[in-house]
């Protein structure tokens, strides 16, 4: 069972030898994975998912992770970094600012088409260029 709440988590070695190493990423059944690049000052996300979640990897770069629950005003926060991976779980409105370019792996309970997608997805309005200073330093 997955959280109900945002979380993060540090990679986690699994295995290692002479050979190299094995890093899990997620352990959770999944029907999607997707590399997302997002260029230094954009941000995205600024939704929530009725019932699908994600996983987001950092290959390289860095979030400033904004999350909130749907029914609560409280807004949390997480710097997730170069090797750590956040869940984002159905009901909770997230948003990711990325003051780098950054590379992601992300992995969805649901696959990754258009239309699955947008049925379950609702957009608001949460992390903006307007209050995103603000944002930074109240939370960060």
């Amino acid at each position: 069972m997955l959280p109900s709440e945002s979380t993060l988590f540090k990679s986690i070695s699994r295995d290692a030898d002479i050979r190299g190493s094995i890093i899990s990423i997620v352990d959770h059944p999944v029907q999607n994975v997707s590399i997302i690049e997002s260029v230094k000052g954009s941000i995205r996300s600024n939704h929530y998912h009725h019932v699908d979640f994600h996983f987001m990897y950092v290959l390289e770069g860095s979030i400033d992770y904004f999350f909130k629950p749907l029914n609560k005003d409280d807004i949390n926060y997480f710097k997730v970094v170069e090797g750590d991976t956040i869940l984002s779980p159905s009901q909770e409105i997230h948003g990711c600012y990325f003051p780098e370019f950054t590379r992601l792996i992300v992995s969805s309970g649901f696959p990754r088409d258009q239309k699955t997608y947008e049925a379950d997805t609702e957009r608001v309005e949460f992390l903006n260029q307007e209050n995103l200073d603000q944002m930074l330093k109240k939370y960060a």
